[in-house]
């Protein structure tokens, strides 16, 4: 594949080498794109700026609220095409064998599962167009929104802010921060994590974690990794932190261990530690029965729900 500069029609075999070419013409990258490659907004009309190569070609909005507001105003059909041919596009790009997650597609600037269910029926009709199923494809059970806070939780003892659940003991954990006694154990483990900890975990502390991860697999367990906030408050926490992080980054590494580590891991934003307190229970007494569901769809919109 070769790649010509249209300043002056010389070919080059990689995308870096036109790159490092068209300095010469005193051009920045976006002057050049811009210059020959018009793209405009699919919502207002305008001229999309240009970031970096990926985002001027692949996104047709300036704002991620566009995409949703364009939605909201388009014809069905042609909402449909283009909804299938973002999720098309990106399980090509990123070479997955399933139908990303609740919080890949919301991370990756692509609608949420609920907009693809309005529109198509099902999140798994879409995902037979782009002939994959998805990754976590089972309804909650039903015995999800009994009442475990009686179930006996052990703490692991390395867990430094330990939740405060009524009935709890301090026991160390092979893997994860939370787990029950022998009689309730379903090879499921939970990792709590503030912010922050989130945070540094899945950058700086990004080969530990999958070294833990390694470990849990290899013990036939499955870890949902509780993140003790709302989805939604990401970007206003990191306003308040002291260390800020990258989140686009963030996001990045988090989907690359989801998609590492797909058969053993999931994430969850509980909403606060009040009600990490009531998801993890449910997490750890229904174990197998969770593996295969997109917790944290169902859970964000339980809390959702719960604080209108």
């Amino acid at each position: 594949m070769s790649f010509e500069c249209i300043e002056c029609q010389k070919e080059f075999d990689s995308l870096r080498g036109l790159h490092t070419h068209i300095k010469k013409h005193s051009m920045l990258l976006g002057d050049y794109y811009v210059k020959h490659f018009k793209r405009k907004n699919k919502l207002t009309g305008d001229l999309l700026p240009f970031k970096n190569y990926d985002d001027y070609f692949f996104n047709d909005f300036s704002q991620p609220h566009q995409l949703m507001e364009w939605i909201d105003k388009s014809p069905d059909e042609d909402v449909k095409e283009y909804i299938a041919k973002l999720l098309l596009r990106r399980v090509a790009k990123k070479g997955l064998d399933y139908g990303p997650t609740q919080l890949e597609l919301i991370t990756s600037g692509l609608p949420p599962i609920d907009v693809y269910k309005k529109h198509f029926g099902s999140y798994t009709e879409v995902c037979k167009k782009c002939k994959v199923k998805p990754l976590f494809s089972k309804n909650l059970p039903k015995e999800f929104y009994n009442d475990y806070s009686k179930v006996k939780i052990l703490i692991d003892t390395r867990e430094q802010m330990p939740l405060n659940f009524k009935n709890s003991e301090k026991y160390k954990l092979d893997v994860g921060d939370y787990s029950v006694e022998a009689n309730n154990y379903d090879y499921t483990t939970v990792d709590r994590k503030s912010f922050g900890d989130f945070c540094s975990t899945v950058t700086t502390g990004y080969a530990r974690f999958c070294k833990e991860l390694d470990r849990c697999k290899s013990l036939g367990s499955y870890m949902f990794v509780v993140i003790e906030n709302s989805f939604e408050e990401m970007e206003q926490l990191n306003k308040k932190s002291y260390k800020k992080f990258k989140l686009n980054y963030v996001y990045h590494n988090m989907r690359e261990i989801q998609k590492q580590y797909k058969d053993c891991c999931q994430f969850v934003f509980s909403g606060s530690r009040a009600d990490s307190i009531q998801l993890i229970p449910k997490i750890l007494m229904l174990g197998k029965k969770l593996w295969n569901t997109d917790v944290e769809y169902f859970w964000s919109k339980h809390v959702s729900n719960k604080n209108k």
